[in-house]
């Protein structure tokens, strides 16, 4: 059968293959991220940060973390277990963040700043640090659907409730 007429055909560019600049999907969106964070980068707390590398680390981190998701207001207790994780992983972060701040401010990432932003905004959305669970119900990739879906941890209804159609919520 011709792709042309096949709806359910794979297309180039799906999943695994690389896009038109050599990029699979997953790097293009890891690097739009990166590009999302920079364009916040005219942020004056950023500045300030950077400018202040005293601050204390979870000070540094929560700015940070406010910055590249674009969230204020974001769960200090939950930023601190984050922050804690991320400390016992593969990543340095003592004085690393408020040079990742100025880095984001002057809008020059270096390969490791960006990743080490990039795992900030993995810990904050999937709530998971190096395979670990830090938040489940705190995680930001629920906030997303939470007008129409509950987050799963005990059932929500009677049983058989999924059959039914579902009611929105007021968020």
């Amino acid at each position: 059968m011709n792709n042309d007429t096949n709806p359910y055909a794979r297309r180039s560019g799906d999943a695994a293959e690389p896009m038109g600049g050599g990029l699979t999907r997953r790097q293009w969106l890891q690097r739009s991220l990166a590009l999302t964070a920079l364009g916040l980068a005219g942020s004056l707390t950023l500045r300030a940060l950077a400018e202040s590398p005293s601050a204390a680390p979870l000070d540094a981190f929560m700015t940070l973390s406010e910055a590249l998701t674009g969230k204020s207001g974001l769960n200090r207790a939950v930023g601190e277990r984050l922050l804690r994780a991320l400390q016992k992983g593969s990543f340095e972060l003592g004085d690393g963040l408020p040079k990742l701040a100025g880095a984001l401010a002057a809008n020059t990432l270096t390969p490791d700043q960006e990743a080490l932003s990039l795992r900030i905004l993995e810990a904050w959305y999937l709530g998971v640090v190096d395979n670990v669970v830090i938040t489940y119900e705190e995680a930001l990739m629920f906030g997303v659907v939470s007008d129409t879906l509950v987050i799963r941890s005990y059932c929500p209804n009677k049983p058989g409730f999924w059959a039914d159609k579902p009611t929105e919520r007021q968020a």
